[in-house]
């Protein structure tokens, strides 16, 4: 933790003066506002003295996706300490769908959480699509270096098997409607295939009856 400090305190030296004195404004108001509204005490992450009495902050980049790592690495210290009789593997898939873009190489791909389970290149996948269930196939299993974000663009790693939990860029045709916060469902059994079309759009209709609402 004290490596990771003297790194971020280097990387804040390089900001320009204008930059650090926002940052510095920012997070007063912020440490101001856990201390008003929630009588919480908040630090940064890596000066937080207690953090059984302190709430830790992660700054992070919407731009550069600095920070990110940060924060996935403090959200498993957390869990690994405070959690670990708790966590557990289940081998039941589950997977839900981030966002879906287009990728200059790839065409357009899905970014997924796979929480259980496994996936694998050549997967017939299931998804909930805009206009109707969208049936593909994987084409690459896809994840970032080590350290970086699955959303900023770089060189990614291809896997043919990928076992929860974690983020995944899947490559594949077509998936351009696919609807993200839905599930992904993979079957292979083309006996099942209606089934599966069927559930996956169950979160369609599940999110149009809450906007009704």
């Amino acid at each position: 933790e004290e490596q990771l400090a003297r790194k971020r305190a280097e990387s804040f030296a390089q900001q320009v003066p204008s930059t650090q004195a926002e940052f510095k404004q920012r997070l007063d108001a912020t440490v101001l506002a856990f201390a008003t509204e929630t009588k919480l005490n908040a630090a940064l992450f890596y000066e937080n003295p207690d953090p059984r009495s302190y709430v830790s902050l992660v700054p992070t980049s919407a731009i550069t996706g600095e920070g990110i790592p940060d924060l996935l690495m403090l959200m498993v210290k957390l869990t690994q300490e405070r959690m670990s009789s708790r966590l557990r593997y289940i081998s039941e898939r589950a997977c839900t769908i981030l966002e879906v873009k287009v990728v200059e190489g790839l065409g357009t791909t899905i970014d997924v959480i796979l929480s259980n389970g496994e996936l694998h290149e050549g997967d017939t996948i299931v998804v909930c699509g805009q206009e109707g269930p969208i049936v593909t196939q994987i084409r690459s299993l896809l994840t970032p270096k080590p350290l970086r974000e699955i959303r900023v663009k770089g060189e990614y790693v291809h896997h043919q098997t990928i076992r929860a939990s974690q983020g995944i860029k899947i490559s594949a045709p077509d998936p351009q409607n696919a609807l993200p916060g839905s599930q992904l469902l993979v079957c292979n059994d083309p006996e099942h295939l209606e089934d599966a079309k069927e559930e996956v759009m169950q979160d369609l209709q599940s999110i149009l009856s809450e906007v009704d609402t």
